[in-house]
């Protein structure tokens, strides 16, 4: 069983703001993704991801330390329980590390761009 919930998709102002803020590189497929969805809940059998909308991702990151704890990641979603999903600012990668003792050593690496990331949890 999958189950798929989306939002509706992010506005044009709402990309052009963030990316102005952006100066680290992005998972290749992450600004077409927010262009139809703003955001996603994924439930498998076995799975939960979360996808945050676009607009709160950067306080977010300010709300869980990131810039202290981890600050060569930036999240973007979690499994609904103690790990992040983030991406690596250097390249893009993404990974999963738990909120709690979050740092690079903690990291696992999830998939190289956003479109495998998402069909994952498939």
């Amino acid at each position: 069983m999958v189950v798929i919930t989306k939002n509706p998709p992010a506005l044009q102002n709402e990309i052009d703001d963030f990316l102005s803020k952006v100066d680290f590189s992005l998972p290749s497929g992450l600004i077409e993704f927010y262009s139809e969805s703003n955001g996603v809940k994924v439930i498998t059998d076995d799975a939960y991801a979360i996808v945050w909308p676009l607009e709160q991702l950067f306080k977010l990151n300010d709300d869980y330390c990131l810039s202290e704890f981890a600050p060569e990641y930036f999240l973007f979603g979690s499994n609904g329980g103690g790990s992040a999903f983030d991406f690596e600012k250097a390249n893009g990668k993404i990974y999963e590390m738990p909120f709690i003792g979050m740092s690079k050593d903690e990291a696992e690496f999830k998939s190289e761009n956003f479109p495998e990331f998402i069909s994952s949890f498939k």
